[in-house]
């Protein structure tokens, strides 16, 4: 993996995290009959963000060790 790639999957980890930064308050303004967030929300969410916090957390591991490896072999 080059520095351009490694860069790109940084970015990616970042966008996941604006992902799971905006989840919540998206969720929170959709319109429902009763005027509250479906009760399934309380349930979705927190697992939705530990999926996608887990997912950018990968990334972001696997970019440095890449870089690290690439790095250490010169």
């Amino acid at each position: 993996m080059n520095q351009a790639q490694a860069k790109k999957m940084v970015i990616v980890d970042l966008s996941l995290w604006v992902v799971v930064g905006l989840l919540q308050p998206v969720t929170r303004m959709l319109p429902t009959g009763s005027g509250r967030p479906p009760k399934i929300f309380e349930f979705l969410i927190p697992r939705f963000w530990i999926m996608l916090a887990g997912g950018a957390t990968y990334l972001l591991r696997a970019a440095m060790g890449k870089l690290k490896d690439e790095s250490s072999g010169l």
